[in-house]
């Protein structure tokens, strides 16, 4: 894992990248029946502040310095600075890991031992994406087309692993012994500066030290304005999760 991939976008990240819907966070409550949780790969927070709505005891686990100062402002958890795959917990510590928006920059083979090491005998592991959905949103389209201008590193589906249907397959049918899929739609309405602002957030994005960010940023403000309605674009997304044993 690219610990340093986020540094200098914590506050981007913070700020626009949408969160998860309630109703993802009570079926996890009501399947994972435990009271301990581990929050892997946690950023800075986005997830973790959702599992804080139940009465769980929060672990945030993430190496990230820039990421992991946004975790230390949330009341409740316990922060560790370790990566997914020696987290340094203790053997058979929860009933849950979560990762959200992570697992794919995870070495997924020694994520899976640690994993196995630090759940419970009949814990379990939850792999969350908010995956959009391009097949009717044109901002969604016209967005990718404009990172894939300027942005060398731009990546879709699994970071470029996996497209999202790959990636999909892969959780259900090779990654975990039993697995169920839980899915629900995602929505998000966004003005102009938090749609700049989530596209910035993204690991790929070139910042202001690049000479073409105002050109970047320019051609993202010319796709909000041609789809926009009533100075908002909806993002398209499923908060989809597989929730597992190995």
């Amino acid at each position: 894992m690219n610990e340093q991939k986020f540094t200098g976008k914590a506050d981007l990240y913070e700020k626009y990248r949408p969160s998860y819907p309630d109703g993802l966070i009570d079926y996890l409550y009501d399947n994972a029946r435990c009271d301990r949780v581990a929050d892997i790969g946690a950023g800075t927070g986005k997830f973790t502040r959702c599992l804080m709505k139940k009465p769980w005891k929060v672990t945030a686990v993430e190496p990230n310095a820039d990421m992991r100062g946004k975790l230390a402002t949330i009341e409740g958890i316990t922060v560790v600075n370790a990566p997914a795959e020696n987290t340094g917990l203790a053997d058979k510590s929860v009933g849950l890991v979560t990762a959200a928006q992570a697992f794919h920059w995870f070495d997924e083979e020694r994520f899976r031992a640690e994993c196995k090491r630090i759940l419970t005998d009949n814990g379990q592991l939850a792999i969350i994406f908010n995956e959009r959905n391009l097949t009717d949103c044109g901002i969604s389209r016209a967005r990718d087309e404009i990172c894939q201008l300027y942005c060398g590193a731009f990546h879709s589906g699994h970071i470029g692993k996996r497209t999202t249907e790959e990636g999909s397959a892969f959780l259900k049918n090779e990654y975990f012994s039993e697995m169920k899929c839980f899915a629900v739609e995602n929505n998000v309405e966004m003005d102009e500066k938090v749609f700049i602002g989530d596209t910035l957030s993204r690991s790929y994005a070139i910042g202001e030290d690049n000479e073409d960010y105002g050109r970047f940023v320019s051609e993202l403000k010319d796709a909000f304005a041609k789809h926009e309605h009533g100075g908002t674009v909806t993002i398209r997304y499923t908060a989809a999760c597989y929730l597992g044993r190995f």
